[in-house]
C-alpha cells in the first residue's frame, strides 16, 4: 500500500485494532521514504510506504 502520510494511515489502522508490526520509520534501502508494517486480517505482514 502506497500513500502520502504513512504515519496517519498507520495511526488510523491502529485505532481500528490492526496490529502494527513496525512503526513508521525511514526505509533503510531508500532514504526519504517512510515505511511501516502491519498484519492483515489473515495474519499476513503488509507494508505501508510513502510515495
Amino acid at each position: 500500500m502506497v500513500g502520502d502520510d504513512v504515519g496517519a494511515t498507520g495511526a488510523s489502522l491502529k485505532a481500528k485494532g490492526v496490529e502494527i508490526v513496525t512503526e513508521p520509520q525511514e526505509a533503510p534501502w531508500q532514504p526519504g521514504r517512510t515505511v511501516a508494517e502491519f498484519r492483515d486480517s489473515e495474519g499476513n505482514r503488509m507494508m505501508l510506504a510513502s510515495r
